[in-house]
């Protein structure tokens, strides 16, 4: 496969397609703890490489598919996707990867190993620019967006599984069209609404969860304590990596806040999930700077995530670490002299908190 500076915005699934050339055996790589964007983005490549007879393409992931709406998508479009564990790098002559990057901490590619093909929304990494083939638009919503201009460009014809998959991929990825999205978002948004099926998408984004979740945000509503218009919550330790986002999701709603952190421990990681509903604020540059020199993170204008390393640490030193992300987010927000509250405290209408 030989070199190529990117994409040409004219044919970008045709340029990348010639790259593939005759090759046969193709991974496809979504993020770690996948969502749906990820997710549909990988099945659309698959359907994409599908065209080809004899070609073999596999969807691979590490980490857990957590929320109950991300099982059923997988569930019930019947979308085959393969743990990291059952797979080896090098039985695939190809391995593209969507909705992430190389080297940011954040999915299973070995450090070693340069995919052949990235296709992502997020900000271009500087490794990146060594890969075959990239596709790298930070400005759209989603990866399911750019997806489905591969399959407009290409002319194939979609069906109501995979529609229903980009879809919901894109419609999670914007809030509903609510955070970072452009016009190539809404296109895509109204050419593949009238294709999906209404009742499969229903049950999608309506599961039944257990107990266990209620209790959860009970808990995390608990320890959420609210600095002016910031409020974090320390989650403690979670049996699901998706929650952290749904709670800070859930917070930003609250009125008079306009930043939401949620941190938990997944594992041997520190989750960090951050929400803004400020414009032009960067919450995936504040979230870069919060894990500096501590892990990895990255994100959107309203959306980003990090996570820290605690393998190994005490209860003492997860809990510095805890303290210390949670600090330097204050201070980049301009709140570190806010006395915090805690949500459950009875506090005036409107009251953020006062000055210490």
């Amino acid at each position: 496969m030989r070199a190529s500076k990117g994409y040409t915005p004219d044919h970008p699934a045709e340029t990348m397609l010639s790259l593939v050339g005759q090759k046969r055996a193709i991974l496809i790589m979504c993020h770690n703890n996948p969502d749906p964007d990820t997710i549909a983005s990988a099945a659309a490549l698959k359907y994409i490489f599908a065209q080809t007879p004899r070609r073999k393409a596999v969807v691979g992931y590490q980490g857990t598919i957590g929320r109950a709406e991300n099982r059923q998508l997988v569930k019930r479009l019947k979308i085959d996707m393969v743990r990291t564990t059952d797979l080896d790098f090098n039985d695939f002559s190809v391995i593209a990867l969507v909705d992430s990057q190389p080297h940011t901490g954040n999915n299973a590619i070995p450090r070693n190993i340069l995919p052949h093909i990235v296709i992502d929304h997020h900000p271009m990494r500087r490794d990146t620019a060594q890969c075959a083939f990239y596709d790298i638009r930070p400005r759209y919503g989603s990866s399911s967006t750019i997806l489905t201009e591969y399959l407009r460009e290409l002319d194939l014809t979609i069906d109501r599984r995979l529609a229903t998959a980009l879809y919901y991929g894109l419609k999670t990825d914007t809030n509903g069209l609510s955070r970072s999205f452009m016009k190539a978002d809404l296109d895509a948004f109204n050419y593949l609404f009238p294709r999906i099926a209404p009742r499969t998408l229903a049950g999608i984004e309506n599961p039944s969860v257990p107990k266990s979740y209620y209790l959860k945000f009970a808990d995390a509503i608990a320890r959420s304590v609210q600095y002016g218009d910031v409020m974090i919550s320390h989650m403690g330790t979670l049996n699901n990596p998706d929650v952290t986002a749904e709670m800070a999701d859930f917070l930003l709603r609250m009125e008079n806040i306009r930043w939401t952190l949620c941190m938990g421990e997944y594992k041997d990681f520190l989750l960090l999930s951050v929400r803004t509903s400020r414009r032009g604020m960067m919450a995936g540059k504040v979230t870069l700077r919060v894990v500096k020199g501590l892990g990895t993170g990255g994100g959107h204008e309203k959306a980003a995530g990090g996570k820290i390393g605690i393998e190994g640490l005490k209860p003492e030193e997860r809990a510095q670490v805890a303290q210390k992300v949670t600090d330097r987010f204050l201070k980049l927000l301009g709140v570190q002299d806010r006395e915090g509250r805690p949500l459950t405290a009875t506090t005036p209408a409107g009251d953020g908190g006062r000055k210490a």
